[in-house]
């Protein structure tokens, strides 16, 4: 669709996606604080955030068929995606250890060694990084790119595809199969037919997640290929027409804002990540190609992996400085949370990426 290097409207999206994801981890009922009412709805109004990155992890990831998915794709895949997945595990397994040893807090060191098979699989290192190897499950189904893409009727083949994935993981939802970030599982009816001392119970654990992951990347990458075949359509209307550009912004407001009210949690999701993820790319035909959006795009997988890290830190600072910030979850709290640890997140990696080494894995 364009002629410049870098789709600058999609970096500006995955900018805001990444200071997304902080502002929801800056304050909620797991605290154990007071939280306003207005603070629990201006967090949900951030929701949005993993969603995107789903949406164009499958978007970019298909948008040029049909695929070679040979060693070389498995390569760079677990380069990219699976060595920074075990070393930022093994960063905050150190240094929430290092942590809970000065603070002699025994017994929180022994929860967080205590479940090997989390951290290892199911990303328990820490609460974002179960992301991550979501998208290693999610992969696997880039198998179907190339047969999908031969079919006759290719549109209202996706169209159906899309529909009846994302009915699935409504019900995957409705019936609470989905993956249980507090206790790292899916699909507990299952689960519990097998005692925790069964030789086979870690197995089928990690299994019964991954599979919940795999339902819920499934719409995402059907309705990614069907993205591809609407801007086929429409590639020329949506490059020249600004109204249109903001048509499709106010949807995603729209969405955004009410979409868990009338729709079902599935569907809400889906239209919120492609309405963004369409309002990106187009919007890339209308802004200048910029260092600093540029530098926040590519900084942003490193944003997301480093964030919890420093929000810790910048908690120790905010107890000695300003600790009536810190005795109640409010709009305020959030954003002052939310804006330094995006900034000071984003400072870091723009320094890490100095080295190509470590700009590999960040």
């Amino acid at each position: 669709m364009s002629k410049v290097s870098r789709l600058v409207g999609i970096d500006l999206c995955r900018a805001l996606a990444a200071f997304a994801v902080i502002l929801v981890h800056s304050g909620d009922e797991t605290w154990g604080l007071p939280i306003s009412e207005g603070a629990i709805h201006f967090r949900h109004l951030f929701y949005y955030a993993v969603p995107f990155f789903l949406a164009a992890f499958f978007y970019f990831s298909t948008k040029k068929l049909p695929l070679i998915i040979d060693r070389l794709f498995w390569q760079k895949k677990l380069q990219r995606i699976v060595v920074p997945y075990f070393l930022w595990s093994i960063f905050y397994v150190a240094s929430k250890a290092i942590k809970f040893s000065i603070e002699q807090d025994i017994a929180q060191l022994d929860k967080l060694l205590s479940d090997p098979w989390a951290i290892i699989f199911l990303g328990a290192a820490s609460y974002h990084l179960y992301f991550i190897p979501m998208l290693v499950a999610g992969t696997f189904l880039l198998y179907l790119a190339n047969y999908l893409n031969k079919q006759s009727n290719l549109l209202s083949l996706l169209l159906v595809l899309t529909i009846v994935s994302t009915v699935i993981y409504q019900l995957t939802l409705v019936f609470h199969n989905d993956f249980n970030l507090d206790s790292y599982t899916a699909f507990p009816d299952l689960l519990n037919l097998l005692s925790e001392n069964n030789l086979c119970y870690q197995a089928w654990r990690i299994i019964l997640v991954y599979l919940s992951w795999i339902i819920r990347c499934s719409p995402y990458f059907f309705a990614a290929l069907l993205t591809h075949e609407f801007l086929k359509l429409f590639e020329q209307k949506l490059l020249v027409d600004r109204e249109t550009i903001v048509a499709i912004f106010l949807l995603f407001l729209l969405i955004n804002f009410i979409g868990s009210q009338y729709l079902p949690a599935a569907l809400s999701e889906i239209l919120i990540a492609y309405s963004l993820l369409i309002f990106g790319i187009t919007l890339s035909q209308h802004i200048h190609q910029g260092n600093l959006i540029t530098n926040l795009g590519i900084c942003s997988f490193g944003i997301y992996l480093i964030h919890p890290f420093v929000k810790s830190a910048i908690e120790i600072v905010l107890i000695k400085l300003v600790p009536q910030a810190i005795q109640s979850v409010s709009i305020l709290s959030m954003l002052i949370y939310a804006v330094s640890s995006f900034l000071i997140s984003w400072l870091c990696i723009a320094v890490l990426h100095r080295s190509k080494l470590i700009a590999q894995y960040t």
